[in-house]
């Protein structure tokens, strides 16, 4: 099974949620200090299909323009309802040094992550790290959101962690963040599979 392809086993009908702006503030501001946006994504429009299992199935990019002090790291949460209580996480990304003013789109999916100074990353019980792209029943439309946060101190927490214990410790410590929501509606059909079609 491919990976692009567990989360719709994992969590049914359900998508991830991805917010977030381009060069505008998310929803949700504390405080003011901390700015955070996305040159990829726009909550006014749809969630690119680059970020879905339709795509690639890459994580999104974030720009962190200012953190409040005193800020010892930067983490990501991403989500979306599975019923009416019940969220599920995606995505958890932890102790991104704070000098760090670009989070990469496409971080590779591993429990460390060297390339952005050795930030962590959760994942699904008995799934893999990193990020799973959202892979919503077709034609139906899902809202995701994602969490940027300031954190007082760096983590303890080992890559490679459940989402649930990571998002936890990131609670435990957050100094500000912001919210990013976005929707996506899965197409009746998938680009590769009209392109086999019409082999």
């Amino acid at each position: 099974m491919r990976r692009r392809d567990v989360l719709a086993t994992v969590a049914g009908a359900t998508a991830v949620g991805v917010a977030g702006c381009a060069g505008s503030e998310a929803e949700t501001e504390t405080p003011r200090a901390f700015r955070v946006s996305s040159p990829a994504i726009d909550p006014d429009e749809q969630l690119p299909a680059r970020f879905t299992c339709t795509g690639e199935g890459v994580s999104p990019p974030f720009v962190v323009e200012r953190t409040p002090e005193p800020t010892a790291a930067v983490a990501v949460t991403a989500s979306f309802n599975q019923g009416p209580i019940t969220d599920r996480t995606f995505w958890t990304l932890w102790n991104v040094p704070p000098d760090r003013t670009r989070i990469p789109a496409a971080l590779p999916g591993e429990a460390v992550v060297e390339s952005l100074g050795g930030a962590r990353q959760g994942r699904p019980e008995g799934g893999d790290p990193g990020y799973l792209s959202p892979c919503p029943p077709r034609g139906e439309p899902f809202t995701y959101r994602f969490q940027v946060y300031a954190l007082s101190e760096r983590l303890s927490v080992e890559g490679g962690a459940t989402h649930d214990t990571a998002s936890e410790a990131i609670g435990n410590a957050v100094l500000a963040s912001r919210r990013f929501s976005v929707e996506y509606t899965r197409p009746s059909s998938d680009p590769d599979a009209q392109a086999e079609s019409n082999d």
